[in-house]
């Protein structure tokens, strides 16, 4: 797994910054996600000849930069609260670095295959989204639109299917430290996936922006995600699944109720009818464990001045101390 860069790094000019890859997911529930290579984007990036044959065609000029080469899909050392929430976080070959702004460059030419653009189509239509990071920075965006599709039928004739191929990075920084981030897409460079029958070759690029944010401090560089969310807030709540699922609990429940309490009443009455010789029987199912249910424990002077202190709080507090200071879990 790679190491994670770590947040708040003080950058140099050129120095490589590393866009992260997450997750991707519909836009109506963000709780159901995959991985972002679940879909086929670019694992590596383009090589020098590719890429000035390709601005060539743009007709833009190339950055003489050397850029730190990194492959895709490679997993991402995860902290313990990043696996419970379902994160997937792996690297990109976005190349990037510190202070240089981009008007263009070409990741990859990719080879789609049908079933590729069968995917890319069901992801847009389900309105998914991705999510980026740039150190511990989230970003958002579509990856692709649908114009004149039927809000009911869905997709019908004469609709067309588009697929974001530029991704725009706006970074903006403060005394050498990135404190903002934000990917835009360019409508002008959408393409027409509409027609799944065939293979398509597409070109995947990006560019990037950086600007000077003086106002805004590192340690403040969250405030701006507390104002505005690219995720709703609040979702539409089901209150007939709810419902039903409140009833059928109840229901379960008082069937278990009873169904215990004629056992138990049979046992009670047949135990309460044994006679002294029958006492000496040997003793089966619950019977076995009546007399430990409310049998004293050892040292009660000693647990219960454990637990009226608090003992078991003051370990669970150190134990989430250890792993903060192990850094398995986040305290930011």
């Amino acid at each position: 797994k790679v190491k994670r860069v770590k947040a708040g790094k003080v950058y140099k000019p050129h120095d490589a910054v590393h866009i992260v890859v997450n997750k991707v997911g519909p836009f109506n529930n963000p709780t159901e996600t995959y991985r972002y290579y679940k879909l086929p984007f670019c694992h590596e990036h383009s090589t020098e000849e590719e890429e000035a044959e390709a601005a060539q065609e743009e007709n833009v000029e190339l950055p003489e930069l050397e850029q730190e080469k990194r492959l895709g899909a490679q997993r991402h050392r995860q902290r313990l609260g990043e696996s419970i929430v379902g994160d997937r976080r792996e690297t990109s070959p976005y190349e990037i670095s510190y202070g240089d702004s981009v008007e263009w460059r070409l990741l990859c030419k990719k080879l789609l295959r049908p079933e590729d653009i069968a995917a890319f189509k069901e992801a847009i239509h389900n309105n998914y989204f991705f999510e980026m990071f740039v150190e511990d920075l989230p970003m958002w965006g579509y990856i692709g639109d649908v114009a004149d599709e039927d809000l009911i039928v869905g997709e019908m004739e004469g609709s067309k299917t588009y697929l974001f191929t530029h991704l725009h990075f706006h970074l903006g920084y403060n005394r050498n430290q990135i404190v903002a981030a934000k990917v835009t897409t360019d409508m002008d460079r959408r393409v027409d996936i509409t027609d799944a029958s065939r293979p398509m070759h597409i070109q995947f690029s990006y560019s990037v922006e950086w600007y000077e944010e003086p106002d805004l401090l590192w340690k403040h560089r969250m405030s701006r995600y507390a104002e505005s969310r690219f995720l709703p807030s609040s979702f539409e709540i089901h209150w007939l699944s709810i419902i039903n699922s409140f009833v059928l609990v109840l229901l379960l429940t008082a069937f278990l109720t009873i169904i215990l309490l004629r056992v138990l009443k049979n046992d009670f009455s047949r135990y309460m009818e044994l006679d002294d010789d029958a006492m000496e029987e040997e003793e089966s199912g619950w019977k076995l464990i009546h007399g430990d249910v409310f049998r004293f424990p050892q040292f009660p002077a000693l647990f219960c001045a454990s637990v009226g202190v608090g003992n078991q709080l003051i370990f669970m507090t150190f134990f989430h101390l250890c792993l903060a200071l192990t850094g398995i879990i986040s305290t930011t």
